[in-house]
Parts: C-alpha cells; sequence; structure tokens
C-alpha cells in the first residue's frame, strides 16, 4: 500500500505490503518520487534538488539507510540501489531544504533503534526555539542527535515523550511540546506537519 504526498517543500513516500524492489515507486512508475521531484506539479517549488534519503528493512529486519546532498534524479547509485534491493516495508524522502545545511545528516529518514522517521512541513522560527527544544531531549537519546534540522529534534522529542511504547500519544505530546515552546517565543503557528514513522512493523 505506497502512500505519497506532493506537499509544498518535499516529496515523500511510505510502502508497507509484499516485498518489492525500491525501483518500482522510487524509479520507474510514471509520477514515480524522482520523476515528482524534478517536474513538481502542485508544490510551491518545482524541483526537490537539496538531498535525498531511502530507509528500508533488510531480511533480518534491520533498518537501512541510503541518504545524499545530490539530486535524486542525478544519483546513479541510488537507481543501482534501488534496482537491487527488495523490501516489505521502506520510506523514501526527496528534500527542498528550508534553511538547514544540505549534509547527509540532514536528509530523511532519520533512524534510530529500530525506528525510521520522515517529516513534512517545518518548526516555525527554528532557530529560536531550539535550544529550548534540545533541552527537553532525554540525556540518553540526546548524543544520537547528528544534524540540525527541526526533524531530528522533532523526531527525538517523540522518541523521549514515549514513541517506541506509543507512537500516536508521543507524536501528540511532541506537537503540544513544539507549540508550547514557541507561543512563548510569539510564534503564532509554532509547527506545520506530517510524520510517517514505522517500527518495521507497523507505519503511523
Amino acid at each position: 500500500r505506497p502512500r505519497s504526498a506532493e506537499p509544498e517543500m518535499w516529496r515523500w513516500l511510505a510502502y508497507s505490503g509484499s516485498p518489492i524492489r525500491l525501483e518500482e515507486l522510487l524509479v520507474k512508475r510514471d509520477r514515480s518520487l524522482i520523476d515528482q521531484s524534478l517536474h513538481s506539479r502542485l508544490g510551491a517549488t518545482t524541483t526537490n534538488g537539496d538531498g535525498f534519503g531511502v530507509g528500508w528493512y533488510d531480511d533480518t529486519g534491520t533498518p537501512r539507510l541510503y541518504r545524499s546532498v545530490h539530486p535524486a534524479w542525478n544519483d546513479r547509485n541510488l537507481r543501482e540501489l534501488a534496482a537491487g534491493i527488495s523490501s516489505p516495508l521502506f520510506l523514501a524522502h526527496i528534500r527542498a531544504s528550508t534553511g538547514t545545511a544540505i549534509q547527509e545528516t540532514n536528509a530523511h529518514p532519520f533512524r534510530h533503534g529500530q525506528w525510521l522517521w520522515m517529516h513534512n512541513g517545518l518548526i516555525r522560527e527554528f532557530p529560536t526555539v531550539r535550544r529550548e527544544l534540545l533541552l527537553a531531549v532525554d540525556n540518553s537519546l540526546f548524543a544520537s542527535i547528528e544534524g540540525t534540522t527541526d526533524t531530528e529534534v522533532f523526531f527525538y522529542l517523540a522518541l523521549s515523550l514515549g514513541l517506541e511504547a506509543d507512537p500516536p500519544s508521543a507524536v501528540e505530546a511532541a506537537v503540544g511540546l513544539i507549540e508550547e515552546t514557541g507561543r512563548r517565543h510569539g510564534v503564532e503557528h509554532p509547527i506545520q506537519m506530517t510524520v510517517a514513522t514505522t517500527d518495521g512493523d507497523t507505519t503511523w
């Protein structure tokens, strides 16, 4: 059951079902994710070229990542990888940066343990609230943060608030914390978001 979104800034896809080669949805079909990134019809930007990532589960159930700062349509390694890997569950994300650096550690999906996470949207005025939100991340998780994006902070807030036990409640609690923090700093609409996350068995 593939689900895709064509949001304002990013392109993303979550697939769960019978194992298929990643290229079937990333490369081959009309309106594949790469085609969407190159020829946006609905988004605010016509191309999405600020890096991409693919997260999948191998035959042992281990989450794997391939992330790059290159435009997805111009990465030969992605095409080779997508042609050779089959998975029953994968997430893919093509990025258009909202201000944070274009680097591999800022490309979605993000991974921690068995979990993969990607986000469409933004935490508004993130530089203003970033320090306060980072201080709310559990000490045991803080050192795992590698990049500089609002999405990764959002992920680690959700993990700190119980993502592994109850994903909907943890995301709700993280959103509430972000909204409360933003409003204290005078941000009218602190978060815009849709989220996809999975533990390798269930996708939310």
